[in-house]
């Protein structure tokens, strides 16, 4: 049995060991209240082909949102279609990893959202009150409807982004509730 220094030492070295990448940063009103917030995706892991990402919302050094992506790794496709990519292109993955989530055209106006999904998805849209409600806290009183009539009328930015996958989320900012709601399960 190992003494105790040791064992903290090791555990020591292999937080040290870690790799961590900023893969993307903007800084955007997402919430209306006409001071801009940090999004960000951070990825850490043992090495930089096997990142565990996370993409968080801050403002005033407070995290106003959170949600873990899925692993970027060398392995790219699903299912049948998976395949390993070179370390080099990998790295030029991550290169483009944040432009590509932070796109321009991810960020819209509530009532451009709903057009864009109208478009896309139309059968998406009515279904955002009943989004918001699954999303909600049980100390929120107010309907799904309610909070995205709020949301709607506000100067606040939804985001819309993918974690991963084929799989769509898109969040809009509650002032009332002072956290962001999903309004979008898709894919």
């Amino acid at each position: 049995m190992l003494p105790v220094t040791w064992l903290l030492l090791a555990a020591s070295l292999s937080l040290q060991l870690k790799t961590t990448v900023v893969l993307g940063l903007v800084e955007r009103d997402v919430t209306g209240d006409g001071k801009p917030e940090i999004l960000r995706v951070v990825g850490t892991g043992p090495t930089i082909e096997n990142l565990d990402a996370v993409f968080t919302i801050e403002s005033a050094g407070r995290t106003l949102y959170r949600y873990r992506l899925a692993p970027l790794t060398r392995t790219v496709g699903f299912d049948g279609g998976r395949q390993v990519i070179s370390p080099e292109q990998h790295r030029a993955r991550l290169k483009e990893f944040g432009p590509w989530f932070f796109g321009a055209e991810k960020f819209q106006r509530p009532a451009e959202f709903v057009e864009s999904l109208r478009v896309m998805a139309r059968l998406s849209v009515p279904e955002i009150p009943n989004v918001i409600a699954d999303d909600q806290e049980a100390s929120d009183p107010r309907d799904g409807s309610e909070i995205w009539d709020e949301i709607l009328t506000s100067r606040a930015t939804v985001f819309t982004f993918s974690p991963g996958g084929d799989r769509i989320e898109a969040i809009g900012w509650s002032e009332r509730a002072g956290r962001f709601y999903r309004l979008l399960e898709c894919c």
